[in-house]
C-alpha cells in the first residue's frame, strides 16, 4: 500500500496517543517513523508493550532499566544534549525505531554486552520519504491503535457535542 509521508506519520502521532504516549513523544516518533517507514514494524511491537515504571539512575551518567522507548527515550536525548554521559539502556536490543529515533536527534547507538550505550555524535539532516509502501497488515494494525482516540459512538457522546448531528450542517 502507497501511502504519503505525512499521512504516516499523522497516523503514527494517533497510535501513539491510543496506547497513552505523551503529545510531545508521540511527535517525535511519528517524525522518526516518517524518516525512516522501514521502522514502522518495529513500532508495531512496541505500541503492544503495555506501559510500565521505568528506572531512572543518574548516580554516574544516565542508566535506565525498563525503558519504554517511546516514552522515555525523550530523556535519554535530553541527558545527551546536557552532557550526561554514559547514557546506557540496560538489557535493551537495537531495533530499527530505536536507530531512526536516535539519527532524529543525532545520536549514535552502539552495544555494550546486553546493554546500549548512547552518546552524542554529528547532526544529520533526514530526508522525509514523500511516500512510503507500508505493508496492509501493519497499516491496518496501526489503523486500530489510532482507532483508540476516537471518541465513542454512542447518544452520550452526540449529546455531549461529538459528532455532526443529523447533517454537516449542525
Amino acid at each position: 500500500m502507497n501511502i504519503s509521508g505525512n499521512e504516516l506519520q499523522m497516523m503514527v502521532l494517533k497510535a501513539c496517543r491510543g496506547v497513552g504516549i505523551p503529545v510531545a513523544q508521540a511527535k517525535d516518533v511519528a517524525r522518526a517513523v516518517a524518516a525512516s517507514p522501514e521502522s514502522l514494524e518495529a513500532l508495531l511491537l512496541h505500541l503492544a508493550q503495555p506501559l510500565q515504571e521505568v528506572n531512572f539512575d543518574f548516580s554516574k551518567g544516565l542508566k535506565i532499566k525498563k525503558i519504554c522507548l517511546l516514552r522515555d527515550f525523550s530523556t535519554c536525548v535530553d541527558a545527551i544534549q546536557s552532557e550526561t554521559v554514559p547514557v546506557v539502556i540496560k538489557s535493551q536490543l537495537s531495533d530499527p525505531l530505536l536507530v531512526a529515533m536516535a539519527a532524529l536527534h543525532g545520536i549514535n547507538v552502539a552495544t555494550s554486552g546486553a546493554d546500549l550505550m548512547l552518546t552524542k555524535g554529528s547532526a544529520k539532516t533526514l530526508s522525509f520519504s514523500k511516500r512510503s509502501n507500508v505493508d496492509l497488515n501493519n497499516w491496518t494494525v496501526l489503523c486500530n491503535y489510532a482507532a483508540l482516540t476516537y471518541v465513542p459512538e454512542t447518544e452520550a457522546s452526540r449529546l455531549g457535542g461529538a459528532g455532526a448531528g443529523l447533517t454537516d450542517n449542525d
